[in-house]
Order: C-alpha cells, then sequence, then structure tokens
C-alpha cells in the first residue's frame, strides 16, 4: 500500500463521526478530485534524556482496567479529534495532537525535542469504505528525570485513589499504568501498535 502525502497543498480539512463513537467528531483530510480519504492520528515515543539513546527503551501506558501481564500495552497515542482543528498546517495539527495525547494518556507535559520522525503506519479499518484510511504519524520526545518520576508518581497516586480518579474527565483515565517498555512484560496491544512499534524500532535512527 503506498503512503498518501497528507502534507500535499489542496488538500480538505474535515471531521466526521464514527461508529465506533459517535460522541466525537475525527479530524481527517481528503482528497478534493481523488476522493480518498485519511483520518490522523499519531503515537509518541519518550526516550530518558540522561541515559545513552536505545531505541528500544521508551514510555508505554496500560489501558485503564486491565491485567498488568495482559496485551494493553502501547506508547501514548490517539486520534486527533474536530475540535483540534485549526488554521495551522498539517504537521502543526498532528505535533499538538501528539502532546495533548502524551499528556492526557501519560500525564507527561515537558517533552524536548518532540519531532516527526518521518515514520508512518497507514492502514484501513473493517469499517472503511475502500478509499477511506487512517495514519499514524510516529514522533520522538526525550523527557527527563524529574518529569518522568512526576508521571510515575502520578500513577501511583491512581493506584491509591480509584475512587477520586472515575471523577476525573474521560480522556485523562484511557490509561491507570506507565512503564517502560519491554516485549515480556508489558505486552503491547495487538491492534495495529505490534506493528507501528516494530517500524520504529526497525527504521529509526
Amino acid at each position: 500500500m503506498n503512503i498518501i502525502d497528507v502534507f500535499q497543498k489542496g488538500l480538505v480539512l474535515g471531521s466526521a463521526r464514527l461508529p465506533f463513537d459517535p460522541s466525537k467528531r475525527y479530524a481527517y483530510v481528503e482528497h478534493p478530485t481523488e476522493g480518498w480519504r485519511v483520518y490522523l492520528r499519531s503515537v509518541a515515543f519518550l526516550h530518558p534524556t540522561n541515559e545513552p539513546f536505545d531505541k528500544r527503551h521508551f514510555i508505554v501506558v496500560k489501558k485503564t482496567g486491565s491485567y498488568k501481564t495482559s496485551a494493553q500495552w502501547e506508547p501514548p497515542k490517539g486520534q486527533m479529534e474536530g475540535k483540534d482543528i485549526h488554521g495551522r498546517s498539517i504537521l502543526s495539527l498532528l505535533k499538538e495532537n501528539v502532546k495533548r495525547e502524551t499528556k492526557e494518556e501519560s500525564h507527561i507535559t515537558k517533552i524536548s525535542g518532540l519531532h516527526h520522525t518521518g515514520l508512518v503506519f497507514q492502514s484501513q479499518e473493517s469499517d472503511y469504505p475502500d478509499n477511506h484510511f487512517f495514519q499514524y504519524h510516529l514522533f520522538q520526545g526525550f523527557v527527563t528525570p524529574t518529569e518522568i518520576q512526576h508521571a510515575f508518581d502520578t500513577f501511583d497516586w491512581i493506584k491509591e485513589h480509584k475512587t477520586a480518579f472515575q471523577r476525573w474527565k474521560r480522556d485523562r483515565k484511557e490509561k491507570d499504568a506507565i512503564a517502560w517498555f519491554n516485549p515480556k512484560e508489558t505486552r503491547l496491544n495487538p491492534r495495529w501498535t505490534p506493528d507501528i512499534v516494530a517500524m520504529y524500532v526497525r527504521k529509526s535512527i
């Protein structure tokens, strides 16, 4: 499958409600004459600033309510929503999206060197029309030990205050644990994540 260039000029930027979550509108770019549509998503690979770079050493978070040993871990990632669309370039919107998803899912806000890796994972959901796709844009960034500790402390607080955690907004309580990726201990969510991680580990520098 050829990777569609969502940064090309002349594309239409819009949003639509999707069957799996009709309460939200999800952002897409669409070609005005060719008819294809790409829903925009992003994923963050975050590494420590105080250690030699290892592309396999990055933050993952776990789906709320799942067992620690279940295959429900993934890097902070998510879909751009219609409310995120405003007068910026697609790259700027994706960068803002990945920062928002990282804040909501991992409680990390201070990232240095955040940049698009140039890697894009493209596929289709089973209920998409033939000419509709989604893309995960892979970002890389670095986090200080202080910021990492703050995130881990936040998740420790969540474990001890489950009732208070349930009162948080929906997007902030999707994940309830954080860890460094370990293929044996933090098993990846089988839905797209293993392919995304493999792409990053295989092709990133």
